[in-house]
């Protein structure tokens, strides 16, 4: 059987092209529909980590009694509100330039093939999602402002990369919609649910007539489409629910620099506030913040303490501390940021902040900060400090996961929950 024609594959590939497009008029928010405090998660990471230098405290001292590092000083005034959790390893990872590809999902990719599995947000998602308009938002600055091997942080049961935002656009429209009426919105998701089963009949046709070679690719076609069809039936659903008010207008997509990552940040929290969500993962385009820094080095340059127009260590540590700004002041407007009864949105929500590599691409010792209270019965404000390369970071997705609620005795190559920090 002879492989698709370049004719068939263009057509293929228009279609192909049309689910993104689908998908972003999909979406819409809601107010709150839950009934007392929802438990919310956030995972916040980026391509090629963090500069050790500076940003781990002493591993002498343990528990709470540490000094800041120089590079998350911004933290001071939250540190009753999160704990640094060092030691903890990616041991699956598929070699060090597989970047974040499983952070969140901790697979075997050499043992899959490179392929991943079911990432720990998206597990979430299943008992998180299930009163919210989206189940979950995955959010990745653009591929090539995310400077890491694999540009995804969010994976489904497939192992394929789940629905991701990668415009401020798009994040702004899913969560506070078109302005449209909601029989106009109905009938549009109508007419993409018509033209949804039109691609699908075509791939079924096109799937008779392909080589074993291309048979992985129209796999993963349908496997989009199946993930289209899920969000326009979710959709229908909440199509009478009223969209919160945007608190402003809609942003420009290339706004550039820190101001791209904060403008982020700050819809997140509108996100969990309105309850649109209680699931958040975002790549963070850490290319923006080197554009801030106005110099030409890129991560994975950085990484290798490659040369350039600065010292590589200063613009590394220039990088850390910004991006430490950006992640405290959000975490510092969660705090703030009060629920009806009075408690903050960081009180019932687990914000993970960090990545599978470290400088020099080191695979050990990921850098990682857990922040918020989950709802209760943690034990926060600790320098967490485990024996080192045993402990697998897959401990702690577990130990979030059970913690919100899903019931689950094993994530990845989990071996335990992390009761050091409260976790039961």
């Amino acid at each position: 059987m002879s492989t698709i024609s370049r004719r068939r594959m263009m057509v293929s590939g228009a279609t192909a092209l049309t689910l993104p497009n689908l998908e972003s008029n999909l979406v819409a928010a809601a107010p709150n529909s839950s009934i007392g405090v929802a438990k919310r998660l956030v995972f916040l990471t980026m391509g090629y980590g963090v500069n050790a230098e500076n940003w781990f405290p002493s591993a002498k001292q343990i528990g709470t009694e540490y000094d800041l590092p120089p590079l998350l000083e911004s933290f001071g005034d939250l540190k009753s509100d999160f704990s640094i959790i060092q030691n903890l390893t990616n041991q699956r990872m598929a070699g060090p330039h597989a970047g974040s590809q499983n952070f969140l999902s901790c697979a075997d990719l050499g043992k899959n093939g490179g392929g991943n599995s079911v990432s720990c947000d998206q597990l979430a998602a299943r008992v998180l999602g299930r009163d919210t308009r989206h189940s979950s938002l995955a959010i990745a600055g653009s591929r090539w402002r995310v400077d890491g091997h694999g540009s995804y942080a969010s994976w489904g049961p497939d192992g394929k990369p789940v629905g991701t935002y990668e415009k401020m656009s798009g994040v702004y429209t899913a969560l506070f919609g078109t302005g449209g009426k909601a029989a106009q919105v109905l009938l549009k998701l109508q007419r993409q649910q018509s033209s949804l089963d039109a691609l699908l009949g075509n791939a079924k046709r096109l799937n008779g007539e392909i080589s074993a070679a291309d048979r992985h690719r129209v796999d993963e076609y349908f496997t989009s489409i199946r993930n289209i069809e899920t969000r326009l039936s979710k959709a229908k659903d909440w199509v009478e629910t009223p969209y919160p008010n945007a608190p402003f207008r809609q942003p420009q997509d290339r706004i550039g620099g820190k101001e791209e990552i904060e403008l982020m940040l700050d819809m997140m929290v509108i996100a969990m506030q309105s309850d649109s969500t209680r699931v958040i993962s975002y790549m963070i385009p850490t290319g923006r913040v080197l554009q801030e820094l106005k110099t030409r080095l890129n991560p994975h340059k950085m990484s290798h303490k490659a040369s350039g127009e600065l010292d590589p260590k200063s613009v590394h540590q220039s990088r850390d501390r910004m991006l430490a700004e950006l992640v405290s002041g959000f975490i510092r407007k969660l705090k703030n940021t009060k629920e009806a009864d009075g408690s903050s949105l960081l009180d019932h929500s687990l914000v993970a902040y960090g990545s599978s590599l470290r400088q020099g691409h080191g695979t050990s010792n990921v850098p990682l900060l857990l922040a918020g209270h989950g709802g209760g019965g943690l034990m926060q404000g600790q320098n967490v400090v485990y024996k080192p390369k045993v402990t697998p970071l897959a401990n702690l997705w577990l130990s979030m996961l059970r913690h919100v609620g899903v019931e689950t005795n094993r994530f990845a190559n989990s071996q335990r929950v992390l009761s050091e920090v409260g976790f039961k």
